[in-house]
């Protein structure tokens, strides 16, 4: 399967290593760019890209980021995936420890529905 994960910290990351060792084909991407995962992704046999490259022929893609930098993805970066291309949202919301606080969530509503408004498709 071809997956793009975006986000390489400790959850994406991890991911990333344990699907490529499965023998998926996975692109991973960060907010540093190309370069700036271009040596993890030689460590786990990935293919290093951009961040609309992680959503570019793809079969799957897992979204890592701290839910606060959804809103620094690039505009319309979703758009243009087929609608049967699952986007997995990973995120966790800390306010008050990482987080500034996001009203909705404080009011109740899930973070599934807070990310799929943010960035347009459903999430799995």
């Amino acid at each position: 399967m071809k997956i793009g994960v975006i986000g390489t910290g400790n959850i994406g990351g991890t991911l990333a290593r344990k699907l490529s060792e499965a023998g998926h084909k996975v692109k991973i991407a960060n907010s540093r760019g190309v370069d700036g995962v271009r040596g993890f992704a030689g460590e786990i046999n990935a293919e290093p890209t951009a961040i609309r490259g992680a959503v570019t022929d793809v079969e799957a893609v897992i979204l890592s980021i701290p839910l606060p930098a959804l809103s620094s993805l690039p505009d319309g970066l979703f758009d243009h995936l087929p609608p049967h291309v699952p986007v997995i949202d990973t995120s966790n919301y800390y306010p008050g420890l990482r987080d500034a606080p996001i009203t909705a969530l404080d009011n109740g509503q899930t973070e599934s529905e807070w990310v799929q408004e943010q960035i347009g498709p459903p999430c799995g």
